[in-house]
């Protein structure tokens, strides 16, 4: 009976070695996934914050080709306005000669018209501008660059504007151009 007494403590400890074991395993087991899924979310943060910054970068590029547009656009009405004004005077000056505004193939509504085209293409090229700005603000928000769907949002938004600006830049080389035309002597005969 004495050999009973000494090993039930024997057989109880293994019992609770068999037992504890496997929890503390499992212990062990729930701890890795745990770690596992932290590493991920702080990757995919990562991931993101990084598409981010990428993003921020190609915004830059955009906005600097914007704001030469934008320039380009503002240079471009005070051309205009300035090559109106003068033949505005041409005109006056020009007496019953026929020479002047109309001589030139231009008239003032003509002229009103051309002016007031130059001034929405400088308008619009600097919304592009003011529009790309608030983007590049928004991948600033760290409440913002960790929604997915919301960075996918910011890039398309920044896509479609790039390529905005293409057709914008040939708009404004044309109306250089028809600008050109419009000033050039002799060119209403």
């Amino acid at each position: 009976m004495t050999l009973k007494l000494r090993t039930l403590p024997l057989v109880a400890a293994l019992a609770a070695v068999v037992t504890v074991a496997p929890l503390s395993a499992q212990r062990g087991q729930m701890t890795a996934p745990r770690a596992a899924g932290q590493q991920s979310v702080s990757q995919q943060l990562s991931q993101q914050q990084m598409a981010a910054q990428q993003q921020m970068a190609q915004i830059d590029r955009t906005m600097q080709r914007l704001h030469q547009l934008e320039q380009q656009a503002t240079t471009l009405a005070q051309t205009h306005a300035q090559r109106a004004s003068q033949a505005a005077a041409g005109q006056n000056g020009a007496g019953l000669n026929g020479a002047g505004l109309n001589g030139a193939g231009l008239n003032g509504a003509g002229d009103q018209a051309m002016q007031q085209l130059c001034d929405s293409m400088a308008n619009l090229a600097g919304d592009m501008t003011k529009t790309m700005d608030r983007i590049h603000q928004n991948l600033q928000d760290p409440a913002l660059v960790q929604d997915k769907d919301m960075l996918k949002d910011m890039d398309r938004m920044r896509l479609h504007i790039e390529d905005m600006a293409g057709p914008l830049e040939d708009a404004l080389n044309a109306m250089d151009r028809m600008q050109d035309r419009l000033h050039q002597p002799g060119s209403g005969k």
